[in-house]
């Protein structure tokens, strides 16, 4: 389910149209939703990077949710890049949302590349509420 599709677009926050899809910044966390048919790399990463501290500030704890409600593709090995970044620390968790065995798959493989916190889920709610339930939630 699309993020605009369900109830939590009635929170406050701020849509953002990237090159790479949307980003739905809350006041505590950050869901992606990547386009059909994009290769996500270094350079989506990149602007997601600058996307985020432009609107959060640099000194912020982020938590992303990946809703993945369209088919694209990952380079796991970007996170190899990612982790080089002085602001790598600043990434707490990062919540996996898939809708089919492929999706899945790939976010376990991509869990292998990440060091901070993983979770995969099968729906959107499930993954904002358990977010809920992480103790250091603050950002910025």
């Amino acid at each position: 389910m699309k993020l605009i599709d369900s109830k939590y677009v009635t929170l406050k926050h701020t849509a953002i149209k990237t090159n790479f899809g949307m980003v739905y910044c809350f006041k505590h966390f950050i869901v992606t939703e990547v386009n059909e048919a994009v290769i996500y790399d270094s350079k989506c990463s990149k602007e997601l990077t600058e996307l985020i501290f432009n609107h959060y500030g640099k000194n912020t704890c982020l938590h992303v949710i990946s809703n993945r409600v369209n088919n694209y593709s990952v380079v796991p090995t970007y996170w190899f890049d990612f982790y080089k970044n002085e602001n790598a620390k600043n990434l707490k968790s990062i919540s996996f949302v898939y809708y089919n065995a492929l999706a899945y798959s790939n976010a376990k493989l991509e869990q292998t590349f990440i060091k901070c916190k993983t979770e995969c889920f099968k729906d959107l709610q499930d993954a904002i509420h358990s977010f809920s339930n992480i103790t250091d939630k603050r950002i910025a």
